[in-house]
């Protein structure tokens, strides 16, 4: 057995096996990343157990040259298919038979060449398949889809006399378009991110690196410590990488309502903070309406609280139709929602902005196939003119609202009105 590989065999049972449960929340994503490296794990296993050459020493070779191929694709799918599914079954085929035919070609010392050229050719297949099915292009799998087109074109006439280094470059090909995929489609340019393409690209050039060596110059050997490097690298960029979307995701939970998935009071309070700062600096003015459904109560009691959560649903899309970039909708109570306008023009403006929200609102939301009704009260408050601090402003609203739900409700009114 090669005592050196084992530290590399204890490392990855422990990363799989401890943090794979600390992670079950992540997405089904993780379920795939922990695939590949368990593959990995394989391969480690496979050659650390050199016997006398023979079927199980072919069989060994083979389990090892797969257990990489599939620990490359496995990267390959998570990061195409994340966050949305852009590879399907038949891709999926297309570019798995053609990396495993090559690898079987290589430990079996495959005598027939027109099987390796065959090999080769088909790796276009996924190319033209991805370029042909329209609904599947878009830029990143345009530019994969290509790659493999390259790469079977590059490869289809040494694919006989260089088939070790073919086979390595078919994985340099996998973990490079992972690396590409990954890259663009990670919502924001983080240290895991980093980690994680740098680590996929490294491990990419590992391969024709090591072909190349051995066909050249076998003298030359690479300390193993530098070529488990990568690996190192990509799987600390993995778990960093899903403890920020944790964090990311822990932090629009503490800052979001989870019905809506509009801002809640604490977020609302804080942006409003900010804004009347900035209107004082720049001596503007910044509108607070609080919007709240009439007869909601009546709504859930005759139709059921998931009528009620669709209205709620339904009425916070039409409401954020009129705000703009600067401006922040929030949900702040059961039925209450609070709106900021920032820069408000005239009282004029303001009015039609509130008009065209309760016209929004009034147009009936279906409700298992039956229109309910939907009537709303707006208050608004202005600051300076109204109130100065948070507290005021919001209480003028407040205040506003409750004198238009005295009025008959479906109303809005100002702070001061009578």
């Amino acid at each position: 057995m090669d005592l050196t590989l084992l530290p590399d065999i204890f490392a990855l049972a422990v990363f799989i096996f401890a943090f794979r449960p600390l992670v079950r929340r992540a997405g089904a994503h993780a379920d795939v990343w922990f695939l590949g490296w368990t593959f990995l794990l394989i391969h480690s296993a496979a050659v650390a157990f050199p016997v006398a050459p023979g079927s199980l020493h072919t069989f060994l070779q083979l389990v090892a040259i797969w257990s990489t191929d599939l620990c490359g694709l496995s990267f390959f799918f998570v990061a195409a298919n994340v966050p949305v599914r852009r590879i399907e079954t038949p891709v999926v085929f297309m570019i798995s038979v053609p990396v495993l035919l090559q690898s079987a070609a290589v430990v079996l010392h495959n005598p027939f060449s027109s099987i390796s050229y065959l090999t080769s050719a088909l790796y276009a297949l996924p190319g033209i398949y991805m370029l042909a099915t329209g609904r599947r292009r878009n830029q990143r799998m345009i530019v994969i889809a290509i790659a493999f087109l390259t790469f079977a074109i590059l490869t289809e006439p040494v694919a006989a006399h260089f088939a070790p280094l073919v086979a390595a470059c078919t994985l340099t090909l996998l973990f490079l378009g992972a690396a590409y995929l990954y890259c663009g489609t990670a919502p924001r340019c983080t240290r895991g991110v980093v980690a994680v393409v740098s680590g996929l690209i490294t491990w990419a050039f590992e391969y024709p690196l090591l072909a190349f060596l051995t066909r050249m110059h076998p003298e030359i050997h690479l300390q193993h410590t530098l070529l488990v490097l990568p690996q190192y690298l990509l799987a600390a960029g993995m778990l960093l990488s899903m403890l920020e979307e944790h964090v990311l995701r822990t932090e629009r939970m503490a800052m979001h309502d989870p019905l809506t998935d509009l801002p809640n009071r604490r977020l609302f309070e804080e942006r409003l903070v900010a804004t009347m700062e900035e209107a004082r600096i720049t001596r503007t003015t910044i509108a607070c309406l609080v919007i709240d459904v009439d007869n909601f109560k009546a709504i859930n009691d005759t139709l059921g609280h998931e009528a009620g959560d669709q209205l709620l649903r339904a009425l916070a899309v039409r409401l954020s139709w009129h705000m703009s970039p600067r401006d922040i909708l929030a949900r702040t109570g059961g039925d209450e929602f609070t709106a900021l306008l920032a820069g408000v023009n005239d009282e004029h403006h303001l009015r039609f902005i509130a008009g065209a929200m309760m016209s929004a609102a009034s147009v009936p939301v279906i409700v298992d196939g039956k229109p309910v009704d939907v009537r709303i009260s707006v208050g608004i408050a202005l600051s300076p003119d109204d109130a100065d601090d948070i507290d005021s402003l919001r209480r003028a609203a407040d205040e506003a609202m409750y004198s238009a739900k005295r009025r008959g409700g479906s109303l809005l009114a100002f702070a001061g009105d009578e």
